[in-house]
């Protein structure tokens, strides 16, 4: 106890004398964030280039694809109405998602836990996954109606799985060694999950996040599209209707937007959720 009380002190005291390498860490950090992002930036700007291009010498009609100029301008002229689309489509994406994430989570928890119950429910949410949303989603307002509740089942049922199941995944991965040395201390099975199988799991569990991000979004304006009084997916149906492909288009754009923002936010979550396995802060904590 008091050699470690000492290395912390240590460790406390470095921090105090030289808080440059702090500094220099994060401005490093940013620059490898910017360096990362930097090819799909300027493959998204060549892209956005070329359209422009393309579209200014009438190689593309503006009715089957609008110049990027064209779609700003559409989003900048309706941006109040498209906002408050959006407003809707993203409270069922956050509601669904988060549901799913917290269902998920208990699911894969409860299944690692009682194996009979793991044999009786994975064939079933497999066989779950092969009915196609496009035959539930009608089937969800017959039940439920046009409102709220029917976006945000068809979210946490096409967020439910990934999470679930890699959740569970990385929950029989944990290493057989640390199972070992719980059971020598006589741990509980409540104290192996919180101090072994669920913190192994957590990049699992992240990367199950990550991939029903990518969903939530687009399964939130498919049982809009389906039926609604309000959200992107009434905008681009509207918009569809009367041919207004910028309009469409900037609905889409707007969409992609907010599918990147939440990948995002999962992986700042996860970023500071896993600090720890950063090989810099592990050098510094010895």
């Amino acid at each position: 106890m008091a050699s470690s009380r000492l290395n912390f002190e240590r460790q406390d005291e470095d921090d105090l004398r030289d808080p440059v390498p702090r500094k220099q860490s994060a401005r490093e950090s940013r620059s490898r964030t910017f360096k990362a992002a930097l090819p799909a930036l300027l493959l998204g700007i060549g892209v956005t280039a070329l359209l422009e291009l393309g579209s200014r010498l009438g190689l593309v009609p503006p009715f089957v694809l609008p110049a990027p100029s064209a779609v700003a301008g559409a989003l900048a002229d309706n941006f109040e109405a498209l906002m408050g689309h959006s407003a809707q489509t993203l409270l069922e994406v956050l509601v669904g998602f988060t549901l799913a994430a917290g269902f998920g989570i208990l699911t894969a928890l409860t299944m690692s836990g009682v194996p009979p119950l793991r044999r009786m429910l994975m064939p079933w949410f497999i066989a779950s996954q092969t009915v196609p949303l496009v035959a539930l989603a009608p089937l969800m307002l017959v039940w439920f109606g046009f409102g709220f509740e029917p976006k945000i089942i068809i979210v946490v049922l096409a967020c439910f799985f990934p999470i679930t199941v890699s959740l569970f995944d990385g929950l029989e991965r944990t290493g057989k060694d640390h199972l070992e040395l719980m059971r020598s201390y006589h741990a509980t099975p409540a104290q192996t999950y919180r101090l072994t199988r669920f913190p192994a799991a957590l990049p699992a569990l992240f990367s199950g996040l990550k991939t029903s991000a990518t969903y939530a979004v687009t399964a939130a304006i498919f049982a809009e599209y389906v039926g609604a009084y309000q959200g992107l997916g009434i905008w681009l149906q509207s918009s569809a209707s009367v041919r207004a492909t910028a309009l469409v288009l900037a609905g889409v754009l707007l969409s992609c937007l907010y599918s990147l923002l939440l990948v995002w936010a999962v992986q700042w979550l996860e970023s500071r959720v896993l600090r720890y396995r950063n090989p810099e802060r592990q050098e510094r904590s010895f």
